[in-house]
Protein backbone atom coordinates (compact mmCIF):
# COMPACT_ATOMS: atom_id res chain seq x y z
CA UNK A 1 0.00 0.00 0.00
CA UNK A 2 1.26 3.49 -0.86
CA UNK A 3 2.05 5.61 2.19
CA UNK A 4 0.47 8.91 1.11
CA UNK A 5 1.31 10.58 4.44
CA UNK A 6 5.00 9.96 3.80
CA UNK A 7 4.78 11.34 0.28
CA UNK A 8 3.20 14.54 1.54
CA UNK A 9 6.32 15.20 3.62
CA UNK A 10 8.19 16.12 0.45
CA UNK A 11 8.31 19.79 -0.44
CA UNK A 12 6.40 20.87 -3.59
CA UNK A 13 8.24 21.46 -6.89
CA UNK A 14 8.05 25.24 -6.44
CA UNK A 15 9.87 25.21 -3.07
CA UNK A 16 12.93 27.53 -3.16
CA UNK A 17 14.97 25.05 -1.10
CA UNK A 18 15.21 22.86 -4.21
CA UNK A 19 17.25 25.57 -5.95
CA UNK A 20 19.77 26.00 -3.13
CA UNK A 21 23.20 24.47 -2.50
CA UNK A 22 22.89 22.23 0.55
CA UNK A 23 25.25 22.48 3.52
CA UNK A 24 27.75 19.75 4.33
CA UNK A 25 27.15 17.70 7.47
CA UNK A 26 30.01 18.24 9.97
CA UNK A 27 31.83 14.99 10.69
CA UNK A 28 31.15 15.24 14.41
CA UNK A 29 27.41 15.69 13.76
CA UNK A 30 26.83 12.54 11.73
CA UNK A 31 26.03 10.31 14.71
CA UNK A 32 23.97 12.91 16.56
CA UNK A 33 20.26 12.35 17.11
CA UNK A 34 19.02 15.07 14.69
CA UNK A 35 21.03 13.66 11.76
CA UNK A 36 20.16 10.06 12.58
CA UNK A 37 16.48 10.97 12.85
CA UNK A 38 16.63 12.75 9.50
CA UNK A 39 18.15 9.65 7.89
CA UNK A 40 15.43 7.46 9.41
CA UNK A 41 12.77 9.82 8.10
CA UNK A 42 14.28 9.73 4.61
CA UNK A 43 14.16 5.94 4.61
CA UNK A 44 10.53 5.96 5.74
CA UNK A 45 9.56 8.35 2.96
CA UNK A 46 11.50 6.43 0.31
CA UNK A 47 9.92 3.13 1.30
CA UNK A 48 6.52 4.80 1.29
CA UNK A 49 6.46 5.04 -2.50
CA UNK A 50 7.83 1.73 -3.73
CA UNK A 51 6.44 -1.45 -5.13
CA UNK A 52 3.83 -0.15 -7.60
CA UNK A 53 5.12 -0.36 -11.17
CA UNK A 54 2.17 1.66 -12.47
CA UNK A 55 3.09 4.76 -10.47
CA UNK A 56 6.17 6.91 -9.84
CA UNK A 57 8.37 5.28 -7.23
CA UNK A 58 11.30 6.48 -5.17
CA UNK A 59 14.64 4.93 -6.07
CA UNK A 60 16.49 7.76 -4.36
CA UNK A 61 15.89 10.78 -2.17
CA UNK A 62 17.85 13.89 -1.22
CA UNK A 63 17.39 15.78 2.05
CA UNK A 64 16.42 19.05 0.30
CA UNK A 65 13.41 17.23 -1.17
CA UNK A 66 11.96 16.98 2.32
CA UNK A 67 12.89 20.54 3.23
CA UNK A 68 16.29 19.99 4.87
CA UNK A 69 19.24 21.68 3.17
CA UNK A 70 21.90 19.16 4.14
CA UNK A 71 24.11 16.98 1.93
CA UNK A 72 22.48 13.61 2.55
CA UNK A 73 21.07 11.32 -0.11
CA UNK A 74 19.58 7.85 -0.27
CA UNK A 75 20.38 5.80 -3.38
CA UNK A 76 18.89 2.56 -4.64
CA UNK A 77 22.21 0.86 -5.28
CA UNK A 78 20.63 -2.02 -7.23
CA UNK A 79 17.64 -0.14 -8.68
CA UNK A 80 16.40 -1.17 -12.12
CA UNK A 81 13.65 1.43 -12.43
CA UNK A 82 10.63 -0.79 -13.00
CA UNK A 83 8.87 -0.19 -9.70
CA UNK A 84 10.59 -2.94 -7.73
CA UNK A 85 11.84 -1.91 -4.26
CA UNK A 86 15.63 -1.49 -4.47
CA UNK A 87 18.23 -1.78 -1.75
CA UNK A 88 18.56 1.73 -0.32
CA UNK A 89 21.80 3.08 1.15
CA UNK A 90 22.54 6.45 2.69
CA UNK A 91 25.42 8.63 1.48
CA UNK A 92 26.45 11.64 3.58
CA UNK A 93 28.42 14.48 1.94
CA UNK A 94 28.67 12.48 -1.30
CA UNK A 95 31.15 13.45 -3.99
CA UNK A 96 31.37 11.91 -7.43
CA UNK A 97 35.10 11.30 -7.81
CA UNK A 98 35.01 9.81 -11.30
CA UNK A 99 32.64 9.54 -14.25
CA UNK A 100 32.96 7.29 -17.26
CA UNK A 101 33.46 8.84 -20.69
CA UNK A 102 30.63 6.59 -21.86
CA UNK A 103 27.21 8.18 -21.48
CA UNK A 104 23.69 6.80 -21.72
CA UNK A 105 20.34 8.42 -22.43
CA UNK A 106 17.59 7.44 -20.03
CA UNK A 107 14.23 8.56 -18.71
CA UNK A 108 13.94 10.46 -15.49
CA UNK A 109 11.07 11.72 -13.38
CA UNK A 110 11.02 13.26 -9.94
CA UNK A 111 8.51 14.24 -7.30
CA UNK A 112 10.40 17.54 -7.19
CA UNK A 113 9.55 18.31 -10.82
CA UNK A 114 5.85 17.45 -10.70
CA UNK A 115 4.54 16.15 -14.01
CA UNK A 116 7.73 17.07 -15.89
CA UNK A 117 9.77 14.05 -17.01
CA UNK A 118 12.43 13.74 -19.66
CA UNK A 119 15.38 12.06 -21.33
CA UNK A 120 18.72 12.86 -19.72
CA UNK A 121 22.25 11.97 -20.79
CA UNK A 122 24.32 10.73 -17.84
CA UNK A 123 27.65 9.02 -17.30
CA UNK A 124 27.18 5.25 -17.51
CA UNK A 125 29.43 4.63 -14.49
CA UNK A 126 30.37 6.76 -11.50
CA UNK A 127 32.40 6.37 -8.35
CA UNK A 128 30.97 8.05 -5.26
CA UNK A 129 32.90 8.88 -2.10
CA UNK A 130 30.82 9.62 1.00
CA UNK A 131 30.27 8.76 4.65
CA UNK A 132 27.80 6.24 6.03
CA UNK A 133 25.57 6.88 9.03
CA UNK A 134 28.30 5.61 11.36
CA UNK A 135 30.69 8.27 10.06
CA UNK A 136 32.83 5.78 8.14
CA UNK A 137 34.23 6.68 4.74
CA UNK A 138 32.69 4.64 1.93
CA UNK A 139 33.31 4.45 -1.79
CA UNK A 140 30.93 2.84 -4.26
CA UNK A 141 31.19 2.38 -8.00
CA UNK A 142 27.77 2.27 -9.62
CA UNK A 143 26.81 1.42 -13.18
CA UNK A 144 23.73 1.77 -15.33
CA UNK A 145 20.51 2.84 -13.62
CA UNK A 146 22.01 3.12 -10.10
CA UNK A 147 24.67 5.44 -11.53
CA UNK A 148 21.87 7.56 -12.98
CA UNK A 149 20.12 7.65 -9.60
CA UNK A 150 23.33 8.72 -7.87
CA UNK A 151 23.90 11.58 -10.31
CA UNK A 152 20.26 12.66 -10.08
CA UNK A 153 20.22 12.73 -6.27
CA UNK A 154 23.62 14.40 -5.85
CA UNK A 155 22.49 17.08 -8.31
CA UNK A 156 19.71 17.90 -5.84
CA UNK A 157 22.37 18.87 -3.30
CA UNK A 158 23.57 21.59 -5.67
CA UNK A 159 20.13 22.92 -6.49
CA UNK A 160 20.05 21.17 -9.87
CA UNK A 161 17.07 19.19 -11.12
CA UNK A 162 17.17 16.92 -14.14
CA UNK A 163 15.34 19.28 -16.58
CA UNK A 164 18.29 21.65 -16.09
CA UNK A 165 20.51 18.93 -17.64
CA UNK A 166 18.35 18.64 -20.77
CA UNK A 167 19.43 20.87 -23.67
CA UNK A 168 17.02 19.55 -26.30
CA UNK A 169 13.54 20.75 -25.40
CA UNK A 170 12.01 17.87 -27.37
CA UNK A 171 13.31 15.63 -24.59
CA UNK A 172 11.22 17.39 -21.96
CA UNK A 173 7.95 15.52 -21.43
CA UNK A 174 4.67 16.05 -19.62
CA UNK A 175 3.40 12.91 -17.89
CA UNK A 176 0.23 12.63 -15.85
CA UNK A 177 0.50 10.39 -12.75
CA UNK A 178 -1.83 7.78 -14.24
CA UNK A 179 0.40 7.58 -17.34
CA UNK A 180 3.65 6.83 -15.58
CA UNK A 181 3.50 3.07 -16.07
CA UNK A 182 3.09 3.65 -19.80
CA UNK A 183 5.88 6.24 -19.77
CA UNK A 184 8.29 3.63 -18.42
CA UNK A 185 7.77 1.73 -21.68
CA UNK A 186 7.30 4.49 -24.26
CA UNK A 187 9.57 7.25 -22.96
CA UNK A 188 11.74 7.27 -26.10
CA UNK A 189 8.85 8.48 -28.27
CA UNK A 190 6.55 10.11 -25.72
CA UNK A 191 4.16 12.43 -27.62
CA UNK A 192 3.37 14.94 -24.87
CA UNK A 193 6.11 17.54 -24.60
CA UNK A 194 6.70 20.18 -21.95
CA UNK A 195 7.98 23.54 -23.12
CA UNK A 196 10.98 25.11 -21.41
CA UNK A 197 8.96 28.09 -20.20
CA UNK A 198 6.62 25.81 -18.25
CA UNK A 199 9.55 24.16 -16.49
CA UNK A 200 11.19 27.48 -15.68
CA UNK A 201 7.94 28.76 -14.18
CA UNK A 202 7.63 25.64 -12.01
CA UNK A 203 11.23 25.97 -10.89
CA UNK A 204 10.79 29.65 -10.05
CA UNK A 205 7.57 28.99 -8.13
CA UNK A 206 5.39 31.01 -10.49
Amino acid sequence: MINEAAIEQQVPPDSPILNQIAAAVPADAIKTAPVQELINKMFRIAHGRQGDASRPTLVGLAAPQIGVSQRIVIIGVDAIGNGEPPTLEVFINPVITSRSDETEDGREGCFSTGKVCGIVSRAARVTVHAYDREGRAVERTLEGFPARVAQHEIDHLDGIRFPDRITDDHKLHWVEPAEFGEYRIHWRDWPQHCDRTTWERIKAGK
